[in-house]
């Protein structure tokens, strides 16, 4: 018959590997949609009526007139895009979060968080806090003028003192963006890995990140947005499409309590057996 604490040793060890292959993202709740839900974000959304303006475009473009949100997903292990083939998934972890889809109907989806930068953010090689994360769009080239094309948007801003940390708005086909051919007339980038580096004096500071994804105004031609990673971490390299993904090999602040304990509760059972 084996020792009790054999089988205690062995539960802390299978905990203690499962929480090492846990992503850790430390600044923004759920940022690897590892809950397979929108747990800790805002997902809204409307209709889109069009860009305000004209080319370039920038956030203060944006539109949204009152309306249901467009759709909102989570695509896990073993997913592909047939519209962008390429494209890997899921980018990090089991599961990665698709905003808007290839439906049509001039839907807009967005999501939002709001975070407070803390020192858990800071990356040991430089001293500094970061934001990272992935996006890909996926969009339908109708072809309009550029105000009525499927778009994204992607920002991050520090609310404290209103500066924008990353911005990046791009509509189906708009030139100067490298936007590879996907099937029929869609298009796409690959994910776009975004490290936005922040002074120290950005600690404490509360920070809002916001993605937007839209079909076309004129309600004719989809478009979306695959997102992942948003967190501190380094996002890792993808595995191939429909392979087994990668996770970022490291705990945050609550695993790192959680195999503490563990490891505690081992040392005293021990110590109470020996005694016995």
């Amino acid at each position: 018959m084996r020792h009790p604490h054999t089988h205690l040793s062995r539960l802390v060890l299978a905990c203690a590997c499962a929480l090492a292959s846990m992503p850790a993202f430390a600044i923004f709740q759920n940022g690897g949609f590892e809950a397979n839900a929108y747990t800790g974000w805002t997902v809204a959304g409307g209709v889109n009526p069009g860009l305000l303006g004209s080319p370039p475009f920038t956030g203060a473009s944006v539109q949204i007139n009152p309306g249901a949100p467009g759709p909102a997903s989570i695509v896990g292990p073993g997913s592909t895009d047939p519209r962008a083939p390429q494209i890997q998934l899921p980018r990090v972890g089991q599961y990665t979060a698709k905003l808007n889809d290839e439906a049509t109907g001039a839907l807009v989806t967005t999501l939002r968080q709001v975070d407070t930068v803390s020192n858990a953010d800071i990356d040991p090689a430089d001293g500094v806090p970061h934001i990272r994360f992935a996006f890909a769009p996926v969009l339908e080239d109708p072809n309009h003028s550029p105000q009525e094309q499927p778009y994204f948007y992607v920002s991050v801003k520090d609310l404290t003192d209103n500066s924008v940390l990353f911005e990046q708005f791009a509509y189906s086909g708009q030139a100067g963006v490298q936007f590879l051919p996907g099937t029929g007339s869609w298009k796409y980038l690959p994910f776009q890995d975004v490290d936005a580096v922040l002074p120290l004096s950005a600690i404490g500071h509360q920070v809002e990140l916001t993605v937007i994804a839209a079909d076309c105004s004129l309600g004719g031609h989809g478009g979306y947005v695959y997102v992942d990673g948003f967190g501190s971490a380094h996002v890792p390299p993808g595995g191939t499409p429909g392979g087994t993904p990668h996770a970022v090999p490291a705990l945050g602040p609550a695993g790192l309590g959680l195999l503490g304990g563990l490891l505690a509760l081992v040392a005293g059972w021990r110590a109470r057996t020996r005694r016995a």
